[in-house]
């Protein structure tokens, strides 16, 4: 099968076929593919998942439209007139904004601000801690973020001044600052891989042909990627908008080992060169493929939807980068001439290790991943704040946290119901629901709280409303004159009624779902049954669990997969033992490192543990299928034979560093990004990369190798080792 292969690949009509192949691809990603990142309010979780339908279901019975908030703090003080004017100003410049339905500020809303300062909803809504400042509600009807938040960017930085400090935050203000950051970091880091990846490949290897063929190759590959993604239906997310650096990188790879195995291949006639360096190589670059693909697939059936489409789009990917390295490069390594840097070879030859080293290196990583692993999980944060998706030295990030400190600024929903089941519009309830909106508020992680007697307690302000019985007054504020305020926040039957809490991210030191436990036993103390829950805090919440519970069952799934296809490719189990142990070892090293360096762990950045995990299978494998084709010797006894592993190293060794080394300055452009989870992402990326290649290169051969002999020798400098511990 692989000959037959192998003679289609390196035919002519394969080499006439491949540039075709290149320009159909090229003109269907222009005609197809929208490159505009597509970030909505709801991109946490897919639509079939159970948590985010119940947020859903809080929205159709409890309609409100998204808000995006404006903190306006003043040197002097919110009750000088000077001040009110220019919030006055503000808030009908605002309005008048297309997208914008209304707006709140202490001169909208409220009669004055004395007003404001005795209304329980105003006050909460409208002033921050201490006075210091005020806000502008501006309620958004528009889906199309983008023109919105670029008109209220403009009037707010017109009206901003020394003594008059505007900052902006909101849900919308958020999701299209994250919109803005992953178009630019695609750019960035488009460009940036190619240049990068052009440098090193020429410095490398010193031919043209195999650059232009490289990247020719690596950027068809991720342009397929994107149009069949664009064909299934699946637009450009928060992770997939990193898919096409991956893409080009992983393809990179391929090209690599092709480049290596024919400066290696014996045969002068370039036909019979080209067909033995496809029969070498393409076996272990599809089990390869196999492994990576299998690494993606773990995060299809994650319930987070940015997991999801990643899952899908990676696994596109992997099959799209071995087809084009396999189609579209060979046409280019027939022409080209290489001339190998001496310094890549001499970082080659340093593997294999001496096995006395080999010893001793294993036995060092086996202890340290062990130490560094269980002591750095137990530190690992994957429930970050929202602050830390931004730089600290950014606008966002400090109007987000002054906000944050002047009543929290991610929305928790609570739905309540009487225990006893009577209903919610009389005075009974009514005392009730005050009692239970005080001990919310209370609370150290909740910033402020909306809710119906809030809303009541304005129409109470009013001398009619006095006078009024509370349902008839609760009528009254569901009409549309009045806004139809109270359907916010109770059910047409008046039998459930809505808590909006605005929780603090800033100084949070515990997780989400921790602090919601605690808040959803406070509605029982006052005779309430809690209905549901939802807002982006208990999604975000949701999301790191199912973030953190991937990522561990994950990792497991993944390592006893590899193993299973070591045995399939190697026949035996020391080989497959090794590979698991080397896995184990990378993902404990990675996660342990992240834990102790208080790095969070977030949906971006998570799925590069899946990508540590492929590279290092991926060196494993070419090892393994190269030690395999070396045994034909018959001198060497079979896969425990040294001497087999000692001629893959001479072999494997330098494209898996130069590999590596491709891999590492590729997602080194993410250091660029504005977008810390993008930067997270990619430096974790390099750091597992350079492991990989080290662990894979010293230690794996040693492992597959293992005698009964070296097993007494490890017991001995184990033993040794925790004796000088104690």
């Amino acid at each position: 099968m692989v000959d037959f292969v192998t003679k289609g690949l390196s035919s002519r009509l394969a080499m006439i076929i491949s540039p075709l192949f290149v320009l159909a691809v090229l003109g269907v990603f222009l005609w197809q593919v929208d490159l505009r990142p597509q970030i909505t309010p709801d991109f946490f979780f897919s639509t079939d998942s159970e948590i985010y339908k119940q947020d859903k279901r809080i929205a159709d019975e409890f309609p409100f439209q998204q808000q995006i908030l404006l903190n306006v703090t003043t040197a002097g003080s919110i009750a000088d007139p000077n001040y009110h004017e220019k919030i006055d100003t503000l808030t009908q410049r605002i309005l008048s904004v297309q997208g914008v339905s209304d707006v709140n500020s202490i001169t909208r809303g409220p009669d004055d601000l004395e007003a404001a300062r005795e209304n329980p909803l105003w006050r909460r809504m409208l002033i921050g801690n201490n006075e210091e400042s005020s806000f502008v509600v501006a309620f958004v009807n528009t889906d199309d973020f983008e023109p919105l938040v670029k008109k209220i960017e403009h009037i707010a930085e017109q009206e901003d001044n020394k003594w008059f400090d505007v900052r902006i935050s909101g849900l919308p203000y958020i999701v299209e600052q994250i919109r803005r950051n992953l178009t630019q970091d695609m750019k960035t880091f488009t460009l940036g891989a190619v240049v990068l990846s052009a440098i090193v490949l020429f410095a490398v290897f010193r031919s043209v042909p195999v650059v232009i063929g490289a990247l020719i190759s690596s950027i068809t590959a991720a342009m397929l990627t994107l149009i069949i993604q664009s064909f299934m239906g699946i637009p450009i997310g928060i992770l997939t908008a990193n898919l096409g650096t991956i893409v080009f990188v992983l393809t990179q790879s391929h090209v690599i080992f092709l480049v290596a195995n024919w400066v290696n291949a014996a045969r002068a006639n370039k036909d019979a060169k080209l067909r033995e360096t496809l029969k070498h190589t393409l076996p272990a670059s599809f089990w390869a493929g196999m492994t990576t693909l299998l690494g993606f697939s773990s995060l299809i059936f994650v319930e987070a939807k940015p997991l999801n489409q990643l899952g899908i789009g990676g696994a596109i990917g992997t099959a799209a980068a071995l087809f084009c390295a396999y189609t579209v490069f060979p046409s280019f390594l027939r022409l080209a001439k290489i001339n190998p840097l001496e310094f890549t070879y001499a970082l080659a030859k340093n593997f294999p290790l001496p096995r006395k080293i080999a010893v001793t290196l294993t036995i060092l990583t086996i202890w340290i991943a062990l130490g560094v692993g269980l002591t750095g999980m137990t530190k690992l944060e994957t429930d970050p704040s929202l602050l830390s998706y931004f730089k600290e030295d950014s606008k966002l990030y400090d109007g987000l946290y002054h906000i944050d400190e002047n009543g929290g600024s991610n929305p928790l929903l609570l739905v309540i119901k009487r225990q006893d089941g009577d209903t919610l519009d009389n005075s009974r309830s009514y005392d009730r629901m005050w009692e239970l909106q005080q001990d919310l508020a209370a609370h150290d992680a909740v910033g402020s709280v909306i809710s119906l007697p809030v809303i009541m307690a304005e129409g109470d302000e009013h001398w009619l409303g006095q006078l009024l019985p509370w349902n008839i007054l609760l009528d009254i504020l569901s009409k549309p004159q009045f806004g139809s305020v109270a359907k916010s926040f109770v059910n047409e039957d008046r039998t459930k009624a809505l808590f909006m809490l605005r929780m603090k991210e800033s100084g949070r030191e515990r997780d989400r779902l921790e602090i919601i436990d605690e808040i959803e036993k406070i509605p029982a103390q006052h005779g309430f049954t809690l209905s549901a829950v939802g807002g982006t805090y208990y999604l975000q919440g949701e999301l790191a669990a199912a973030v953190a519970a991937s990522m561990t069952t994950g990792i497991i799934t993944l390592i006893i997969l590899f193993g299973v296809i070591a045995f399939i490719i190697s026949g035996t189990i020391f080989v497959t033992v090794a590979v698991m142990i080397c896995a184990s070892c990378i993902s404990a090293l990675v996660i342990g490192t992240l834990g102790h360096a208080r790095i969070p762990v977030d949906i971006i950045s998570s799925p590069s543990m899946n990508i540590c995990l492929g590279l290092i299978v991926d060196d494993m494998i070419h090892l393994t299928v190269t030690a395999k084709r070396h045994l034909k010797d018959k001198t060497k006894k079979g896969l425990r034979d040294w001497q087999a592993w000692v001629d893959a190293l001479n072999t494997q060794s330098w494209p898996a560093i130069v590999s590596t080394l491709t891999i590492m300055i590729g997602f080194s452009v993410f250091a660029l990004s504005d977008f810390p989870p993008s930067q997270r992402f990619g430096l974790e990326i390099v750091y597992g990369a350079c492991l990989a290649v080290i662990i894979a290169l010293g230690v794996f051969p040693f492992l597959a190798t293992i005698t009964e002999k070296d097993k007494a020798k490890i017991e001995r400098k184990t033993k040794k080792a925790a004796k000088i511990k104690e």
